[in-house]
């Protein structure tokens, strides 16, 4: 006897709520696409729950460890289509496929991959009504693609947990703005390079700063909450490093487990605590901390001593002369 069909959206709302809850992201996303009412009834599944990252590195949506995937036109001979899917008003190519994990993943193929990402992002992100959590870009992005990706974050959403902000020609006032509306609370990467000192308050648990010339003290000071600080190119002189690290031994900096910072205006001889020197040259050693990492990289020192804060916490801190780099490193 044959089964017959499933009407799927004639099922009571309760009854309808328990298959969606068992269906993931992608399979969530195939039914959007049958009709308006099948797309109106996403949300029933626990959508605004869902966690998006968008990762412009890997020109990827990942939702609850689903992906959606952008490439290029040229690549679809590599990969057995499956038909087409329209995202907001574009209709491209696409393929499916799953990892070991048995993670699916829908990839969809674009004449520009920058205009895909954004437009897939767009259509995603809308089609779950979830937050961002996660937002990583190059430094190279063109502003163009990058402000209204960010516009639109900030539109929906108050907070996120990571962010990179960087790209081309980026006005230092829209980069202000963004610390304005949207507070990045686990990880900050910044790649902008301002033109003078920023009035920006640094809440982030972890922080990056490429290109961090107009960093002073000041901020410094806003960020003795942070887990970790890593500041390239920087301005801080002798008399602001000796500050900092009279400032973390007091214990002012408690939660700090990792610093790195790397200027060129520390004289070849800098050293603090009253200590000859803060590299050991006799027996130097790697020091990793297990299973710390920011972004997928290790926190590492090289050639470091112990040093004991005043409150009995055991450091290892080291200035690498050669390359102007302030580390300090919590073992545990």
């Amino acid at each position: 006897m044959a089964q017959k069909p499933l009407k799927l959206l004639h099922l009571p709302t309760l009854v309808l709520r328990s298959v969606l809850q068992f269906l993931n992201p992608i399979e969530l996303f195939e039914l959007s696409q049958c009709s308006q009412r099948a797309l109106s009834i996403i949300s029933l599944s626990g959508s605004r729950k869902f966690k998006l990252h968008m990762n412009e590195f890997t020109n990827s949506i990942h939702v609850n460890g689903h992906s959606f995937l952008i490439h290029s036109n040229d690549s679809p001979s590599k990969y057995p289509l499956h038909g087409t899917r329209t995202f907001n008003e574009s209709t491209v190519k696409i393929c499916h496929q799953s990892d070991q994990k048995s993670k699916q993943k829908l990839i969809s193929f674009w004449e520009n991959k920058l205009v895909g990402l954004k437009t897939v992002f767009f259509h995603v992100s809308a089609v779950f009504n979830c937050p961002t959590e996660n937002a990583r870009f190059s430094y190279t992005i063109p502003a163009a693609f990058f402000m209204p990706i960010i516009d639109f974050i900030i539109s929906r959403q108050s907070e996120i947990n990571e962010l990179c902000v960087g790209g081309e020609n980026l006005p230092d006032e829209y980069v202000i703005e963004i610390f304005n509306k949207l507070r990045v609370t686990e990880h900050l990467v910044l790649c902008h390079q301002f033109s003078r000192p920023p009035s920006i308050s640094f809440n982030s648990k972890s922080i990056s700063i490429w290109n961090s010339s107009c960093i002073t003290t000041e901020h410094l000071n806003l960020m003795k909450h942070c887990t970790t600080i890593h500041l390239g190119r920087s301005s801080l002189t002798d008399r602001d490093m000796t500050s900092l690290l009279n400032d973390w031994k007091s214990g002012q900096f408690p939660n700090l487990q990792y610093l790195s910072i790397k200027s060129n205006f520390l004289s070849k001889n800098f050293t603090a605590f009253g200590l000859p020197s803060l590299q050991d040259t006799v027996n130097p050693q790697f020091y990793a901390r297990t299973g710390f990492s920011i972004l997928g990289s290790p926190r590492v020192t090289y050639g470091a001593i112990d040093f004991q804060r005043d409150d009995g916490v055991v450091a290892k801190v080291c200035f690498d002369n050669q390359h102007g780099d302030l580390q300090i490193l919590l073992l545990e």
